[in-house]
This record gives C-alpha cells, structure tokens and sequence, in this order.
C-alpha cells in the first residue's frame, strides 16, 4: 500500500487505540500496514451517524430481523493502496486429463483520480498521486449471534463525480509474459460509486426518454443521492450439504467452499447472503497495445413504477434476496460424483443502462446506447466444481 490514510469512529465511551490492520486487510482485500486511533462520541454525534447510516427505508433488511437502528462499528476510509501482483495457479489440473491454467495480475491499483483517466494511467505504475485517496465513508458493521452479520457503505466516493478508480496494469491469462516486454490486458474501473448525481440522472433520462427520479437520501447531498449498500450474510442449517446437517459458523462456511475447489475438506455448513446495492461507473474498459473498448456511464439499479402507470419513474437499489450458498456432492452427465459449491436460488431483477458502448475511441467509436430493462434472473441453480 502507497498511500493510506484511515479515520475510524466506533460507538465507544472511552478513549482507546488500536491497531486495525489485519482487521481492514480482511475486510477490503488489500494488503498494508495502518494505524488508526478509536475517538469517543458524545451522545448528539452518536445520534447523527446512526441516522446516516439508515437514510433509506430498507425492507429488505428489515424482514430478515435486523435491527438498524442499533449500534455497531463505523470506519470512514481515505485510501490508496497497490499490489504487485495477484495469481491464481493451478501447476497440474483436476481430475483425468486435467491441464495446468493460471491466471495473474500484475500492478492493482486502487486511488480516485481528479481528472479523467488515461490509457498510460491505466498501464503507469504510479497511476494515481499521493493526494489521490478513494472515499469509502460510513463503512457500519453489525454482528448477531443469531441473525449473522450486516455490512452497509453508506459512501462510496464523493459527490463530485470523484469515485474510486481500481487500474490492473496487466492481465496475463496462462503465463506471465512480462519479462519479454509483452504487455497483458489492461483494465480500468473509473468512478466506481453509489452516488447517483443530478448529472448522471439527467443524462439517463435525455437519452432514453426517461423521467426517473432519485430517493432523497436524507445526508443534505444537493448534487445527487447516495444509496446505501448493504449486505447481510447469516449461517444456515444445511439440507444437502456434505457431512453435517446442523447450524454452522460463518468461518465453516467459508472453509467448505475452498475445500469444494479442493483445498481442504468439506464440513457440511451453508450460508445465506441478502444484499440491496446500486452502483454506477463513469467507464469500464479494457486496453490492449493501442486499443481499447468499454463502457461509459454503466448504471445499474431497480426500476419502480411507483404510481401503477405502467412507467418507471424511480430509481431503487437492486435487491438480491435469499441467495444461498452449500457445498453439495453432485453427480455429473456421466454418473461421477464431485463436491461442488451450489447456489440453488439465484433470484435477482435489475435495470442496466449504458450510455455509451465504445470500440477505440470514445467519441469516434461509439456504438450507441443501450438499456437493459427488467432484467430477471430466477428459479437459476448453479453449481461451481473442480475439473
């Protein structure tokens, strides 16, 4: 990590210090060393960021017994940070006729640019400077013994349109050609945010002939809205699962789907996982030598018609509802038997609009844009196995 600065405020009557660094490491995936320092609140400040952190009625969540209006931890996050390199190998394959695969990337990079992003930011090492902290603010964390645990972002970036920007220098699929000169795939996250701006709205609706509006997201935002994201995860007594069939703990959960990949062994455990998010992206794209293509404008949300008239009028966060996880024995086409990680009820409805589709330059290689309306994925099962 380059750059990290952290501020950290919990719902605490005494002053004390911590070290949080394997803490944020977890949480977020990126690597690095911090100090942060634990300051006390006095009763009307408390009261304030509670409030922030529930300015939209979520039913959702409310259903699935959490109760909002409790105390937990919140962390307010300025940072950037880099990672050299991320790979992913497998040296011999699974199974009969198994192959070896890898898949690398090199320089990961997560900062918040103050002017637009440019394909030599994209392959730089040094993309982002020292003054260029991505914004994740309002960062609550809620555990129950019972219920499992809450984590809402209230913030994420700014409303100036500055959200966080994640550059990979390099994707290498199958071998790491660096030491040759041969570059790999460059990718670029731009603006990555849960902030809808007047600009953006009006920019959705001016080309598609919209008349969507925003829910007031009750922090005094005048440029735009935030929506909060929130995803809850709660341990389940499995029904199909591998060796058990009581209540396991997150930790076993997690342990089993690695070992469904083969990396340990399978306790038999499931989760659930709910969440409520809307994200929007001033461009995603892809590089290649002196190539390039993605998206601008890429927003994605739930349409409701909030006045029965057959028409959208509102933009609401994307909920994804009961979406399960279980490792499972599974028998393939051909009467084998594997472990398999299974996710029996994928069930999620989203709207996606995308301003502009490119090819080369922005400008000149647009394609148009596209909207994606009701897009509903249901009665889905999936399962994920070694092969």
């Amino acid at each position: 990590m380059n750059q990290c600065s952290k501020k950290l405020r919990v719902y605490q009557s005494k002053f004390i210090r911590i070290y949080p660094s394997i803490f944020i490491v977890l949480l977020l995936g990126w690597s690095g060393h911090s100090y942060s320092e634990l300051v006390p609140v006095s009763d009307s400040e408390l009261g304030l960021a509670t409030a922030r952190a529930n300015t939209i009625s979520l039913p959702l969540m409310s259903e699935l017994g959490f109760d909002l209006q409790s105390g937990g931890i919140e962390i307010d996050l300025d940072i950037q940070s880099s990672i050299d390199s991320v790979a992913w190998i497998d040296s011999d394959g699974l199974g009969e006729g198994g192959s070896q695969g890898s898949l690398i990337l090199k320089g990961v990079h997560m900062g918040s640019s103050e002017t637009p992003i440019s394909a030599e930011q994209v392959r730089s090492s040094t993309p982002f400077l020292g003054s260029e902290l991505a914004m994740i603010h309002g960062l609550v964390i809620e555990s129950d013994p019972q219920k499992g645990s809450l984590i809402t972002i209230n913030q994420l970036g700014g409303t100036e349109g500055n959200g966080v920007d994640i550059i990979v220098n390099d994707i290498y699929f199958g071998k790491d050609l660096s030491s040759e000169g041969t570059r790999g795939l460059g990718l670029l996250v731009e603006d990555l945010t849960n902030f809808v701006s007047d600009g953006v709205l009006n920019r959705v609706n001016k080309t598609f002939g919209f008349n969507l509006s925003t829910i007031d997201d009750g922090m005094n935002t005048s440029k735009g809205n935030y929506y909060p994201i929130k995803v809850a995860i709660q341990p389940l007594p499995s029904e199909n699962a591998v060796g058990s069939d009581g209540l396991g703990t997150l930790e076993e959960g997690l342990s089993e789907f690695s070992g469904a990949l083969g990396v340990t062994g399978l306790t038999g455990a499931s989760m659930r996982l709910d969440a409520e998010f809307l994200v929007y992206m001033d461009k995603i794209a892809v590089y290649r030598d002196g190539w390039e293509a993605g998206i601008e404008g890429l927003l994605i949300y739930n349409g409701v018609d909030t006045d029965n008239d057959g028409v959208e009028d509102l933009i609401a966060p994307v909920q994804l509802r009961d979406f399960k996880m279980q490792a499972v024995d599974h028998e393939l086409f051909d009467g084998s038997h594997v472990k398999a990680i299974n996710f029996p009820n994928i069930d999620v409805k989203m709207d996606i609009a995308m301003s502009n589709i490119y090819i080369g330059n922005p400008n000149t290689g647009s394609l148009g844009a596209i909207h994606i309306d009701d897009l509903h994925i249901h009665d889905t099962q999936l399962w994920i196995y070694p092969h």
